[in-house]
Formats: C-alpha cells, sequence, structure tokens
C-alpha cells in the first residue's frame, strides 16, 4: 500500500520549489560518480601504496575490491528504504557516512584499517548509487529519461578521464592521502548540494520498514526485470576488471610512467563521455534494440583484440579495452531505462537492484583478474571474449521475452 504527498493550495504555495531540471541532473550526475571518484582518484598510487602500507599488492588491491562489494550489497537496502522514507533523507545519511569514512581513510596506519574504512565508505557511497535512478525515474518520464540518462553519462564518464590525472598530481604533492582528503571535501560539496534538494518521490510505501526491505524480492520475481538485470550485468564484468589491474598492467607491465597511465586511463575514459551523445546520435536512425545488439558485437569485438593486438604495446592495448568501454557506454542509456519500464512500482528497489547488480557483477571480475595471473591481459580478452559472446546470446533471446515500449521498436 502507498500514500502520496497532499497538502492546501496555501501549503503547496509555502513549499520550497525543486531544483531545476539541469540542476538536478547535474546532482544525479555528482552522486553517480561516487563509486568512479573513489576508485580511480587513487589508481595511479596502487603500485606503491603496498610498499608504504608494508602488504601485497593484492591486498592494496582489495581495498578496490571491497569498495565494490559493498557499494553494491548495501544499495540493494538503500533502494527499499527509500521508497518508504524518500530520497533525499537517504542522501542526507548516506552522504555524511560517506564523508566520515573517508577521514578515517586519511588516518589508516595499516590496510586492515583502511579496508574497514572503505567497507564503511562504500556503504554510503551505496545510498547515493541506489537513489540515483530511482530520482531519474522520479523527475523525467518516457523519451526525455532516455536523454537525461545520456546526459547524466557524458557527466558521469569525465570522472575516470580527469580523476587519475589529478590523482597522479594529489599523489606527488602529497601522497595517496591526499586523494581521500579530496573525497572529503566533494562529499561535503554533495552534502551541501543535497540540502537544496526537493523530495522526489511522490508515493511512499506505508509498510513496515522489513516488509520494505522484502519488496526486492517482489521486484526479482518479475520475470521481464530479472532476465535483463543479467543480460545488462554480464556486459560490465570485464570492464570493472580491467580498472583493478589496470595501473599494475600499463606501469609494471609496459613499464610506462604514472603520468602516461593516467593519460591512457583518460583515453580510455573519454569513451564514458562520448558514448551518451552517440546514442543519441544514432537513436534518430536506428531503433534501440537495434543498437543494444550492436553493442553486445562491439564488446565482442573488444575481446578479440585483447587477444590479438592487446600486447604488443600499451596504445594498442587502450586501444582494445577503449572499444569495449565506447560499447557499453552507448548501450547504458537505452539498458538502464528499458530496465525500468519492467516495474511500474518499487522504483526504488528496482533502482538499486539494477546499480548493485551492475557493481556486485562487476566486483567478482575484479576478483578473478587480480589473482596472480602471469598474463592479465590474455585473461581479460578471455574473459571479454566468453561474457560479451554470452551476454549476446542471452539479449537476443531475452528481448522478445520483454516487455518493450513503443519508440524501442
Amino acid at each position: 500500500m502507498t500514500k502520496t504527498e497532499s497538502g492546501t493550495p496555501e501549503e503547496a504555495q509555502n513549499k520550497p520549489k525543486q531544483l531545476s531540471n539541469i540542476m538536478i541532473m547535474l546532482l544525479i550526475a555528482l552522486i553517480a560518480s561516487f563509486p568512479a571518484l573513489s576508485t580511480d582518484l587513487y589508481l595511479p598510487a596502487l603500485p606503491t601504496m603496498s610498499e608504504q602500507l608494508n602488504c601485497s599488492g593484492f591486498w592494496v588491491t582489495s581495498s578496490l575490491i571491497v569498495f565494490f562489494i559493498f557499494v553494491s550489497t548495501s544499495s540493494v537496502f538503500w533502494g527499499p528504504l527509500s521508497d518508504k522514507y524518500g530520497r533525499k533523507r537517504i542522501l542526507l545519511i548516506g552522504v555524511p557516512l560517506y564523508i566520515i569514512s573517508s577521514i578515517f581513510c586519511v588516518l589508516s596506519q595499516n590496510v586492515f584499517q583502511l579496508i574497514t574504512a572503505r567497507i564503511f565508505q562504500a556503504i554510503g557511497a551505496g545510498a547515493a548509487m541506489a537513489v540515483n535512478l530511482a530520482i531519474v525515474k522520479d523527475v523525467f518520464p518516457g523519451k526525455k529519461r532516455e536523454s537525461t540518462l545520456a546526459f547524466v553519462t557524458v557527466l558521469n564518464g569525465m570522472i575516470p578521464v580527469i580523476a587519475p590525472s589529478i590523482g597522479s598530481q594529489i599523489i606527488k604533492l602529497t601522497s595517496w592521502r591526499g586523494t581521500f582528503v579530496a573525497l572529503i571535501i566533494i562529499g561535503i560539496l554533495v552534502w551541501i548540494f543535497v540540502l537544496f534538494l526537493k523530495e522526489t518521490n511522490r508515493e511512499y510505501t506505508d509498510v513496515s520498514t522489513f516488509k520494505t526491505t522484502l519488496r526486492l524480492f517482489v521486484v526479482l520475481k518479475n520475470p521481464y526485470f530479472w532476465r535483463l538485470l543479467i543480460v545488462f550485468s554480464v556486459i560490465s564484468i570485464p570492464l570493472l576488471g580491467f580498472i583493478s589491474v589496470s595501473s599494475f598492467i600499463f606501469i609494471k607491465g609496459f613499464g610506462v610512467s604514472k603520468e602516461a597511465y593516467s593519460i591512457y586511463f583518460g583515453a580510455i575514459a573519454v569513451n564514458f563521455i562520448i558514448g551518451g551523445p552517440i546514442y543519441l546520435f544514432l537513436q534518430r536512425y536506428f531503433k534501440p534494440l537495434t543498437i543494444i545488439t550492436a553493442c553486445f558485437t562491439g564488446s565482442l569485438i573488444s575481446g578479440m583484440l585483447m587477444l590479438t593486438i592487446g600486447q604488443m604495446s600499451p596504445l594498442l592495448f587502450a586501444i582494445s579495452v577503449a572499444f569495449g568501454y565506447l560499447s557499453v557506454a552507448i548501450s547504458r542509456p537505452p539498458s538502464s531505462s528499458l530496465l525500468l519500464e519492467q516495474q511500474d512500482k518499487d522504483t526504488g528497489s528496482a533502482s538499486s537492484l539494477i546499480q548493485a547488480s551492475f557493481m556486485l557483477s562487476g566486483s567478482l571480475g575484479m576478483l578473478f583478474v587480480s589473482y596472480g595471473w602471469s598474463n592479465r591481459i590474455i585473461i581479460l580478452g578471455i574473459m571479454n571474449l566468453v561474457l560479451s559472446s554470452g551476454g549476446l546470446l542471452l539479449w537476443i533471446y531475452t528481448k522478445a521475452r520483454c516487455r518493450i515500449p513503443k519508440h524501442f521498436t
């Protein structure tokens, strides 16, 4: 059962005005960027952090993997709570938790303290990630939702481009701890931004908190939803796997400098910026279903390139990975929109499950790639090839068995 907001005309006039659509899109992009900021900013420091914290490279990489696992699993619970208590309240809890735990990251004296702080940082970031898509659906309808998601993808895609370069400069001036100071400042700015946001959830559930969380299983019972969720989660696994070992491949494998690594990583991440506009352009001539199919094919080609030319030079490896990044970036707006279309209610639960599934599946890829393989490029290529092929077959089978909006066909 749900209840909607209501009030007299006088009460409505006294209510604070909502932020403009542009401001809401900027806020969505900021809160969606928490996971990327929390990982990409200190990527250049990973190879040297193991020496400074007196631990193996695996434990340093674990601070990445643990973050992705907890940001995804915690967001599953934050989403349903936002259906009951509102999106803003969840952000007002999660963002301060993110800020406080970032402070403990700065103060960490060993890798285990860092990993513990990262767990709580991830839980705070999970709150922001959980309500991200829910706010999009609350505010923007139909086709406007897809263009909004494309715009947010562009803004959010800028983070991986600039974060490693900024991180390498911060590390030059201070140390890896300085990157977490930067996250504290960003968290405070986002929290101030959230204070001015008017609640976007127009329909609250009045059931208990426990029953609200159980709505996750109601959403997962929807076969249209969970089939597509599996299909679209598969394609993100190799990309997050790449993030966890990228600095080791470029800096230790190819022998490039931290600054050069930042340039390579930024050039690859640029594809997340151009993916949204490319989708909006392609949408004029092709239907979204066709575009998604082509993106799975593009990811498949990325795996082939890694296995053939990817080991020859850092440039060719970057090109191989970039092809996969571009394919995923183009597919993200229509795939997210299609997933949201499968669920009429429980938007917060659906949003959190979408985000959690992408991140949790990717963290499994991180864990797999971070194992002490002698040639991680080959492992990434095989993973990309196998998962993209399987994902393409699943997509062809599943797209005929879900609810498709008219403008998709």
